[in-house]
């Protein structure tokens, strides 16, 4: 892959670029944003697994109605887009990540008080515009932190370091949950840990303002530049986006439906379920990295299309092997594999073809709607194919529903792969 003609002049306090800063600078930063990224995906993390104690329990709710409580925050983060243009053309984007964290901080406090379920789903839809805003600024970041080379690599870094941080923050609000329940009975501290890493994110960003805004500034130009300007060519966004729903769906898939499937069809103990689930979830993130190197050494488009295809396929394959254990094994981890080349090539191609913060906004809320749409797809044809009269009744009804979606994602692979690389070669 050559490298692209990116202009992300919109974001720049002054005319004139700065100069590009040297490889310290660079690591420190990255660092910097390092600590930021983990801070600010601990909260989302740290509520999923409790939902029952600090809504069902708390405000007398059934499960259903809160679940509400992670589709708010989703379709919430689609209002951070005018947010996210508007502060690319000001060119504050490094403020924005104090402002977004220090808000997020006083909603997930205010979350804590016992204002009651409505004002709570209220408070959390707002809190969804600034999860997108800090995310579409951070992995903007990244992608500057070292111009044009090793973009793969740092999106790896990065995608692992948010799958760490979403696990950890799942484990975290666990345990402090179950701490509270045998000391106080009250499981609402959670709102307040998270409140505290946000504001500690916040404080970070304003203090380490002077060194991002030095990276912020960098122009993404050709490492090779030719001796007549040739006008900037962006890849348009919709495949991009298309790419991040389908790919959020399908994780959709993997958390919720695929533990009930292996349940009830298949009637595995939970410490097997819980094992093959979290092994993929493990691979994914933690393959991040060695996958964004590898896009950057043979392209981001090609890996992406294969590890697109194996996990696709895997997910078609999986129910009619589901029965053989050492099979769904072997199916799981290679989707794992396939699955974690998934978010550092999207986002090396889409910092690469598109770039800018209203770029990464958009294709976080993407994938936000995605996953929501998945998730709530899935449950209804649960519903209304899934019939437990037989397990191979049962089994049959979850293999459609996992070939749909395998199909589905492949399709999207189908069409995105060669419009984006099309725009690949225009560009270069």
């Amino acid at each position: 892959m050559h490298a692209t003609s990116i202009d992300t002049g919109a974001d720049d306090d002054s005319g004139a670029p700065p100069d590009v800063p040297g490889g310290r600078l660079q690591f420190r930063v990255l660092l910097m944003v390092s600590v930021l990224l983990v801070l600010t995906a601990l909260p989302d993390a740290m509520v999923v697994p409790i939902l029952e104690e600090i809504l069902v329990e708390r405000y007398d709710v059934g499960p259903g109605i809160a679940h509400a409580f992670l589709a708010v925050n989703l379709i919430g983060g689609l209002c951070a887009i005018p947010i996210l243009g508007w502060t690319a053309t000001r060119g504050r984007p490094i403020m924005a990540v104090g402002v977004a964290a220090a808000v997020d901080a006083a909603l997930l406090t205010a979350m804590w008080l016992p204002i009651g379920f409505g004002p709570t789903i209220v408070l959390r839809a707002m809190e969804g515009v600034a999860d997108v805003i800090v995310f579409a600024v951070i992995f903007d970041l990244v992608g500057r932190a070292g111009g044009r080379r090793a973009t793969g690599l740092r999106y790896g870094l990065a995608a692992a370091l948010l799958s760490v941080a979403l696990g950890g923050g799942a484990i975290l609000g666990g345990q402090v949950a179950s701490w509270e329940k045998t000391t106080s009975g009250i499981e609402a501290s959670v709102f307040l840990i998270g409140g505290g890493a946000c504001l500690l994110a916040a404080i970070l960003a304003v203090l380490w303002r002077e060194p991002l805004r030095r990276l912020k500034g960098i122009r993404m130009v050709e490492e090779k530049p030719s001796a007549m300007t040739r006008p900037v060519h962006r890849a348009p966004l919709w495949p991009l986006l298309l790419i991040a729903a389908s790919d959020r769906a399908a994780g959709g898939l993997l958390t919720g439906t695929l533990g009930i499937f292996l349940a009830s069809a298949i009637g595995l103990e939970p410490a097997i379920r819980g094992g093959l689930v979290g092994s993929v979830l493990l691979l994914m993130g933690l393959g991040a990295l060695p996958a964004g190197v590898v896009g950057d050494l043979f392209g981001a488009l090609r890996v992406r299309l294969i590890g697109s295809i194996v996990f696709g396929l895997g997910l078609v394959i999986l129910p009619q092997v589901a029965e053989v254990l050492p099979l769904l094994v072997g199916v799981m981890c290679v989707m794992g594999i396939g699955g974690a080349v998934l978010l550092p090539t999207s986002l090396s191609l889409l910092d690469r073809l598109h770039g800018g913060l209203v770029g990464m906004g958009g294709f976080r809320a993407a994938g936000d709607i995605g996953f929501l749409v998945g998730v709530t797809v899935a449950g209804i044809l649960v519903a209304t194919l899934v019939r437990p009269d037989t397990a191979e009744t049962a089994t049959s009804a979850y293999g459609l529903i996992f070939a749909g979606f395998g199909a589905i994602h492949l399709a999207v692979t189908a069409v995105a792969v060669p419009t984006l690389a099309m725009s690949s070669m225009h560009s270069t």
